[in-house]
């Protein structure tokens, strides 16, 4: 059983999460990563793709942690403009079997400075944990980024089991927050500028030389008239 309290959380502990990146094949807890330290501040990043979508992995406790939950989302659209029934949700199975959710309780805009990004965040609790391991499901009904926050002890490293991309951190937080598809099209329309710029430069050029060439061929012309 948690015993959940509600509290504010600053927006400077964002910044002090491990980062680590959930994948699409990371449908069930089972299939997560496993976090051996609940008490260690990591925030988990994800996509869901669609309303039956689900992404899932596990914490481990000793009895009596702290232990620390919240969700939160991009402070961009689609995300940002969603129905509350639409947003993300949490799915916790303690140690003893016993399934608790918990649903967006708030809409809390924050900066996160490190990275340059924004969030808002859905809820958060804190209660006093079980000993052993809590599987964790993220659902919503809807194509939604999330970020589910673990944890409050300041300490980057910590081991993480069933986990192929540990390695991704600050690089792969941005490309969750902007997909490489959506990078791809800014950069080809900086590139279109670009191309526009030069040529809009080359046709400047041709117009000074042809007005150069103009000139200077009726100054001869009158040259050749005053000549005797």
């Amino acid at each position: 059983m948690l015993v959940v309290l509600f509290v504010l959380m600053p927006a400077s502990v964002a910044s002090a999460h491990d980062p680590i990146i959930l994948t699409a094949e990371q449908t069930t807890p089972a299939r997560g990563p496993l976090l051996v330290d609940g008490t260690i501040s990591f925030a988990l990043y994800g996509s869901l793709e669609g309303p039956t979508d689900t992404r899932g992995f596990r914490v481990q406790f000793q009895q009596d942690d702290p232990m620390y939950l919240s969700i939160l989302i991009p402070d961009l659209a689609p995300e940002n403009a969603l129905e509350d029934g639409l947003l993300p949700t949490l799915e916790v199975l303690d140690p003893m079997g016993e399934a608790s959710t918990y649903e967006p309780t708030e809409r809390v805009t924050f900066a996160e400075p490190y990275t340059g990004t924004n969030y808002v965040r859905l809820l958060q609790y804190e209660g006093v944990a079980l000993g052993g391991i809590y599987e964790i499901t993220i659902k919503g009904l809807a194509a939604s980024r999330f970020t589910v926050s673990v944890g409050k002890i300041e300490q980057f490293g910590t081991a993480v089991e069933d986990i192929d991309n540990r390695d991704l951190g600050v690089a792969g937080v941005m490309d969750w927050y902007a997909p490489p598809a959506e990078t791809s099209t800014a950069t080809a329309s900086d590139n279109s500028s670009v191309v526009l710029l030069v040529l809009l430069v080359l046709l400047v050029v041709l117009v000074a030389v042809g007005v150069v060439a103009v000139v200077g061929s009726r100054v001869r012309k009158g040259r050749k008239l005053q000549q005797p």
